[in-house]
């Protein structure tokens, strides 16, 4: 009884040591791979990859700027887009990679505007992000270009001139990695 039960003990620590080796062994081919054998390691032909912008501005900022947006379309080209309310959104589908997607904030104050009000509220928010075959790969964490509120109207020029042509971006890799960016090339 005893032989049997060490020859089983023995026959169990075989196996499992065996099996625990399967782990070590490479999931593809480490070199070229051999006639009739897999290829190794592919990456995908194609990429779909779409880059979101999303801006908010308080009322205040659309009552006393000219403000547009401007970005670059799928073909490359800038477009620049007047902002008429409150909450601008862009989606670009990008077509070629590596390549560098963003947007910039034109800030300008109106033409003949007054400043009735004795404070203001100037609030510019973006939220932007890269999505590679379905996955995001940006930060969507808002960024805050202006989170002044209470400002006194002899401040207000002042602090929008300093927040017109800002960029906020990715640049994407062949591989479809994204790093964001202020220089967005616009």
């Amino acid at each position: 009884m005893k032989k049997f039960f060490y020859m089983s003990v023995l026959v169990l620590m075989a196996a499992l040591t065996l099996a625990s080796c399967g782990g070590d062994e490479p999931s593809g081919p480490s070199g070229p791979s051999e006639p009739g054998g897999p290829s190794g390691p592919s990456e995908p032909t194609s990429k779909s990859v779409l880059y979101e912008a999303t801006a908010y501005f308080s009322q205040d900022v659309l009552d006393l700027c000219d403000l547009t947006m401007s970005y670059k379309d799928s073909d490359g080209k800038t477009i620049t887009e007047t902002v008429t309310s409150t909450t601008w959104t862009k989606k670009v589908t990008v077509k070629n990679l590596p390549s560098t997607v963003g947007v910039k904030f034109g800030i300008k104050m109106k033409s003949g505007v007054e400043l009735t009000k004795e404070k203001y509220d100037v609030i510019i928010t973006l939220v932007n992000d890269v999505i590679v075959n379905g996955t995001s790969k940006g930060n969507t964490t808002p960024k805050i270009v202006s989170q002044s509120k209470g400002v006194r109207a002899a401040k207000i020029i002042d602090l929008l001139s300093k927040k017109d042509g800002m960029m906020f971006g990715y640049d994407i890799s062949a591989s479809g990695a994204a790093v964001a960016t202020t220089n967005v090339g616009l």
